[in-house]
């Protein structure tokens, strides 16, 4: 079965996708983002041995609704970006089960109506082009079943005439998996036995990722799609 997993934004989508026996790693972002006046930018140089950038650009405009019309033309031009490069890398004569991270309602009015306007288009085309067998997952479920993936549950046993067995799930230093932040999601990957190149890079590059306060652009939003591919090939998501 081939798998799709997507973490949306409108400044830097990362897509995971099955290719052959592995997967391949791609971040749709402004190339002011990933490049500096001196060159490629510190975060970005790091990853790009395991990431495909793709630089996506939005248009000038100069009236509100010129504006709508502008964004949803390049909304369209960058989607259609990323159903190519899936359709490039899946087995097209297998399944697709396909995994994308659901919206934040935490966002400022102006940029989750944009946002929502350029994930419905995703979500359209991969309907319509690439398989029907989507899941889509609240930041929250992500957060748990990031939990899930790698840390055994602490089992509590409830009394009563009816006893029954309450899974709770924390990391190593007692964060609930429903709470944990970007960094919390980045340990996971760490922590997790799962042997493949983005886990092994992750390792290897902990203490220099983790001696900034926040989880930085590209790792950010491509370990939220990694771990949604991590979470779709267990059978039970």
């Amino acid at each position: 079965m081939n798998i799709v997993a997507i973490d949306p934004s409108l400044i830097s989508t990362a897509l995971v996708v099955t290719s052959s026996d592995t997967f391949k790693m791609f971040n749709y972002c402004r190339e002011s983002s990933a490049f500096g006046k001196t060159g490629i930018k510190k975060w970005f140089k790091m990853a790009e041995q395991y990431v495909t950038y793709k630089f996506v650009e939005y248009r000038e405009f100069e009236d509100y609704s010129e504006g709508e019309i502008t964004k949803l033309k390049d909304y369209d031009k960058i989607t259609d970006g990323i159903i190519d490069d899936i359709l490039n890398n899946i087995d097209l004569g297998k399944p697709t089960k396909i995994g994308i991270e659901g919206y934040s309602f935490s966002s400022t009015a102006g940029d989750i109506i944009d946002l929502v306007t350029f994930s419905t288009l995703l979500r359209k085309k991969l309907f319509d082009r690439v398989s029907e067998d989507i899941t889509v997952l609240s930041p929250s479920t992500l957060k748990l079943e990031s939990c899930k993936l790698t840390y055994p549950p602490i089992i509590k046993e409830i009394g009563g005439k009816k006893p029954r067995q309450e899974f709770i799930w924390r990391n190593t230093i007692g964060i609930s998996g429903g709470k944990f932040t970007k960094t919390d999601m980045f340990l996971s990957i760490v922590d997790n036995k799962i042997d493949d190149f983005w886990s092994k890079h992750c390792k290897l590059s902990k203490s220099d990722i983790l001696s900034v306060s926040t989880i930085p652009k590209p790792y950010e939003d491509v370990n939220d799609a990694y771990l949604i591919y991590q979470i779709l090939k267990k059978p039970q998501i």
